[in-house]
């Protein structure tokens, strides 16, 4: 077998990266969504994975008795309310839906072996079949929680539409999302309030969910968070002022469940790399660009 100094070995491999990545810059669909081909295996395949999420929801079911229950409250919107008004209200948790309760990596499988990235049409395809399973330990957890007495609202980012195929429904992403939220027995989803999507009301048409939340603590207590993202607990540029303060109810009050697909951490990095008249293909160079600018290869002074 022919043998290859480092160099010229070197030298082979980066040939061959080039060649790989003029292929994919070759096909306006192929570099789109690939890098996420690792995240979403991980999430469907990997047994760290489920063990994570499991962690999480045993350690929520665990505060149930102790940190859940004390007084005070686990929102931002409630910190100034009368502490004698928060006692004298029902408990509520507050979850996400999309990788924290439902499992939609099967959506971007289909999205990657497509050859595509994330798309509403797709997107409320993929809802309207009401099959997306549950993540591990979210069932358990929510039922568990609604036995020891609490309200659940589900709060998620799934939007309102009107859709041709469905004239008579004002938000057909509803009907699928609470079919699918009672296939899994999950409590009190079909209670008046409980489901909460964007855009279902004016002034909910913010990814934001503080006028949500704010919306919830009128009439509850809210005792726990439970998300994938840091906006499922507060503004991120909020958080970043007030971290030292809030950083003590992780794993108390608020449970974070692991991400590595999407998220408003992955959209700061990204933000601006495309324009209006850029084509897919185009848009999605552009964003590898800045994600490969954004990695660090050095610690912190």
């Amino acid at each position: 077998m022919e043998r290859f100094t480092l160099k010229e070995l070197a030298m082979v491999t980066t040939a061959g990266l080039l060649l790989f990545s003029s292929s994919f810059a070759a096909d306006d669909t192929s570099i789109i969504g690939r890098e996420q081909v690792n995240a979403t295996l991980w999430m469907q395949r990997a047994a760290e994975y489920r063990i994570a999420a499991t962690q999480i929801y045993r350690l929520a079911t665990e505060r149930l008795a102790s940190t859940v229950a004390a007084p005070g409250s686990a929102a931002v919107e409630q910190q100034q309310t009368d502490p004698a008004a928060l006692a004298s209200l029902p408990t509520a948790i507050i979850v996400d839906l999309d990788e924290t309760v439902l499992d939609n990596t099967f959506y971007q499988a289909q999205r990657i072996r497509a050859g595509s990235d994330y798309d509403e049409p797709s997107w409320q395809l993929w809802m309207q079949e009401a099959a997306a399973p549950a993540i591990a330990g979210a069932v358990e957890f929510l039922q568990a929680a609604a036995r020891a007495g609490h309200r659940i609202f589900y709060v998620t980012n799934r939007e309102c539409r009107v859709l041709a195929e469905y004239p008579a429904d004002p938000c057909p992403a509803r009907t699928a999302t609470l079919r699918n939220l009672q296939t899994l027995n999950l409590p009190n989803a079909a209670d008046p309030g409980a489901l909460s999507l964007r855009r279902e009301r004016p002034e909910w048409s913010s990814s934001n969910k503080t006028v949500r939340r704010a919306w919830i603590a009128k009439t509850y207590r809210i005792v726990a968070l439970i998300g994938d993202d840091l906006r499922d607990f507060i503004d991120r540029p909020d958080f970043e002022v007030r971290q030292a303060e809030l950083m003590p109810l992780f794993g108390t009050r608020w449970f974070l469940l692991p991400n590595p697909i999407y998220g408003s951490w992955e959209r700061g990095i990204t933000a601006d790399a495309c324009s209006a008249d850029m084509s897919r293909s185009a848009c999605a160079s552009a964003t590898t660009l800045k994600r490969y600018a954004a990695l660090e290869e050095h610690p912190p002074h």
